[in-house]
């Protein structure tokens, strides 16, 4: 089980942020390690190229903050990699358009209210106008815009002015994305909230073509509410703890994820595809590290247990249930 190779690598630029977001894991994490040169980013991404990894996502922080993110993109573009980037939109100006515009091929945009009042209580003042103006701007260049919505109770309480808002923009994907625990914030959503999320998303969907679909793209317990409603709009465990990625972070220690803090390298000197192939990943990809009742679950190969650093934080154990996770209530669609 798993992928040959990382599906993509993703690159923490740096870990200064210019917004303060209530729900942001890095805020909440504590001290972050210092940032490499952009020397050495360009190394890595020799390293990523030659190896025969195709995507290079770039995030942060706020990756725009670093002045020479645009140079590192054209490079990584230059090596025919597929170019990503997360971020706030607050530094998407005319000028980073036209320097970033030919060399990326996907952003994500931060997007998680529907009108200027509620988004700048969620991150920063001028906030909301920012991201409508740099949504805008990068689709009119051809970048494939994406906007991506952290659910919270505030937000599934009015979720179809949220859907309006991104219907009516250039935006060719919504990603939906269930809030990480933090260690000040052990439990950022409920089973119920997150249930009435999977509800309203379900809707949304109905009629589409799977292809259209609105999804939860991180991992989610399909025991956290119906699991046949789950598993059809959320993508499962596929994009969380290193099952399809790379995690570089800005000391260039290679990690499963943003999450997960198990060192297996250095990005300069040690081999990605190395790390990939470790003990360590290896045990992740086979399904070795979820809880004894994920193993007899149907959905187990798509769901994979949830989010595994959930479960490490909240529950102490790699082995543990996802705190969402309710497999006792949802027995008789499970097994």
């Amino acid at each position: 089980m798993g992928l040959a190779k990382p599906f993509e690598v993703i690159i923490e630029t740096n870990v200064s942020c210019n917004y303060s977001c209530s729900f942001c894991f890095a805020k909440n994490f504590g001290q972050r390690p210092k940032q490499a040169s952009d020397r050495d980013l360009r190394k890595v991404l020799d390293c990523i190229a030659a190896e025969g990894i195709n995507r290079v996502r770039f995030t942060g922080g706020e990756p725009l903050l670093r002045a020479g993110l645009p140079e590192l993109v054209e490079h990584a573009k230059e090596l025919g990699l597929f170019t990503s980037l997360n971020t706030n939109a607050s530094l998407v100006s005319n000028k980073i358009i036209k320097q970033l515009a030919g060399n990326l091929d996907d952003v994500l945009v931060s997007m998680h209210c529907p009108n200027a009042e509620l988004e700048e209580k969620f991150s920063s003042k001028g906030s909301f106008e920012k991201k409508i103006n740099a949504i805008q701007g990068l689709a009119g260049e051809g970048v494939f815009v994406r906007a991506a919505t952290i659910l919270s109770p505030e937000n599934i309480a009015i979720f179809d002015e949220l859907r309006q808002l991104v219907q009516s923009q250039q935006i060719s994907q919504w990603v939906l994305l269930r809030p990480i625990p933090n260690p000040l914030n052990t439990s950022p959503i409920s089973r119920i909230e997150i249930e009435n999320a999977v509800e309203k998303v379900a809707e949304l969907n109905a009629g589409r073509k799977k292809a259209e679909y609105t999804i939860i793209e991180n991992a989610l317990p399909f025991c956290c509410g119906s699991p046949s409603k789950v598993s059809q709009n959320a993508l499962g465990g596929l994009r969380e703890d290193g099952h399809s990625s790379l995690f570089i972070d800005s000391s260039l220690a290679i990690k499963p994820s943003y999450f997960l803090d198990v060192s297996l390298g250095n990005a300069i000197g040690d081999s990605i595809m190395e790390a990939w192939n470790s003990d360590f990943m290896g045990r992740m990809h086979s399904l070795e590290f979820i809880a004894e009742p994920c193993h007899k679950c149907r959905f187990v190969k798509k769901c994979m247990g949830g989010s595994r650093f959930s479960a490490l934080l909240c529950n102490h154990s790699l082995y543990a249930l996802d705190p969402l996770a309710n497999p006792e209530k949802h027995a008789s669609e499970l097994f």
